[in-house]
């Protein structure tokens, strides 16, 4: 059988040193790789938030145009809306007579007469009431 020797040299401490402690940094780092994976989850839960405010600034700008457009087919419909009040204004004063005006100015008159007498017989019953004592 052979024998088994062992070989010896001398060989300076200071670099094993170096190796010593980066063997311990690496170990150290090893429990980093937790956080590693915290840093990680985090990454991806920001860009999972990101993504959301993406989408939503989407849809609201989306919204926007939609009313946009909403708000200028109402003020095409009330242009429309208001020339035909126009025309139909126009119209009426064209058909006016004196005739008709007379008629009108008649109508008035009698309507005034008419809430004149409801306000002086309201005022003369509150007058004809005796005071609660």
């Amino acid at each position: 059988m052979k024998e088994e020797t062992e070989e010896y040299e001398l060989v300076p401490m200071n670099p094993i040193r170096r190796l010593e402690k980066r063997v311990e940094r690496v170990e150290k780092a090893s429990g980093s790789e937790e956080l590693m994976k915290d840093l990680m989850e985090i990454v991806k839960t920001n860009q999972q938030i990101v993504d959301e405010i993406i989408k939503s600034n989407s849809e609201m700008v989306d919204k926007v145009n939609n009313a946009i457009h909403s708000v200028n087919s109402l003020i095409t419909r009330l242009d429309d809306f208001m020339s035909r009040v126009e025309i139909e204004g126009e119209e009426v004063k064209e058909e006016a007579s004196p005739d008709f005006e007379k008629k009108l100015d008649d109508r008035l008159a009698k309507l005034e007469k008419r809430v004149n007498a409801i306000l002086m017989s309201a005022m003369s019953k509150k007058m004809a009431r005796p005071a609660m004592p």
